[in-house]
């Protein structure tokens, strides 16, 4: 009997103890991640637009498991920001980590820019 068939079924033990040893680590293991959210305007008043440049999109710092991290896809990130109530004229407005929508189990830890610059004018028929 050779070293390598002596007490196979022992190593093949092994072998699968470390194979869902390395699955848990992979799994389990926090992690950060930087993404572009793109940037959707909610609450609009009546009456009135977006005028001149607009942010397309903020960077958005995310914590969570690195495989739900890994799977996430861009579109499944989005910043919401709310305009109820906003006058006509320059608009700045904070955009806070609630106002990030991401999927259960991810964490919003940081928002760059932290304040949009808007233009609101009145709307051309």
């Amino acid at each position: 009997m050779s070293a390598l068939t002596r007490h196979w079924e022992l190593k093949l033990l092994a072998l699968g103890v470390s194979m869902v040893l390395w699955v848990f680590v992979m799994t389990s293991e926090k992690s950060d991640l930087i993404i572009s959210a793109p940037l959707e305007l909610d609450g609009i008043p009546v009456g009135l637009q977006v005028t001149g440049d607009r942010p397309d999109s903020v960077e958005v710092q995310l914590h969570g498991l690195r495989g739900t991290l890994l799977r996430l896809g861009n579109d499944r990130v989005k910043a919401r920001i709310d305009l109820t109530g906003s006058a006509a004229g320059e608009v700045t407005l904070r955009v806070l980590p609630e106002q990030i929508m991401v999927p259960p189990g991810v964490t919003v830890v940081r928002v760059n820019p932290s304040r949009v610059r808007l233009v609101l004018g009145s709307a051309r028929s």
